[in-house]
């Protein structure tokens, strides 16, 4: 439906054929796994490359730094290459990273998609503090009861074109 294709065309991953894309602030994209990080580079390194890339600064990644990796519950892998990472693991430093920028807009493609049942409920949980502190979350997910339970304004996308809309 394009659903990924918008998100990368919002982050600034892609560029549109046509049209502008205006939105103001900042963004935290948690696209597909891998888009970001650095294979060759230790977790440690990682979170430093991707969080630059979200805008932040030196000091403060060193200050929310623990926080991450804490989120991220890899506390024992930091010191190995993101290449030998599982799926999982990758996902949960992806997300620890992209929903401690203090973005204005987060963006968030089937982030539950991967990950044990735990995980996906700290996550939702983050997801909610961060709702609650007025921050937009764009949330692309095919699971319906997750869209309805986090989500005031559902867009349903098919072929490309919005085919419902719920305000």
């Amino acid at each position: 439906s394009g659903k990924s294709t918008l998100f990368k065309l919002i982050a600034g991953v892609l560029y549109p054929n046509a049209g502008i894309i205006t939105f103001r602030g900042r963004i935290s994209p948690f696209l597909e796994l891998g888009v970001g990080f650095q294979p060759e580079l230790s977790g440690y390194d990682n979170i430093y490359l991707y969080a630059a890339i979200l805008g932040l600064t030196k000091r403060q990644i060193k200050e929310r730094f623990d926080e991450i990796v804490t989120f991220a519950e890899l506390e024992r892998f930091m010191d190995q290459k993101v290449k030998n990472y599982s799926t999982g693991m990758q996902m949960r430093l992806a997300f620890a990273i992209t929903s401690h920028v203090d973005a204005d807009i987060l963006l968030v493609d089937e982030a539950l998609a991967v990950g044990d049942e735990s995980f996906q409920r700290k996550c939702l949980k983050r997801i909610g503090q961060l709702k609650s502190e007025s921050e937009t979350i764009l949330l692309v997910s095919h699971n319906l009861e997750l869209i309805r339970a986090n989500c005031r304004k559902i867009v349903q996308l098919e072929g490309g074109k919005i085919k419902r809309s719920d305000y």
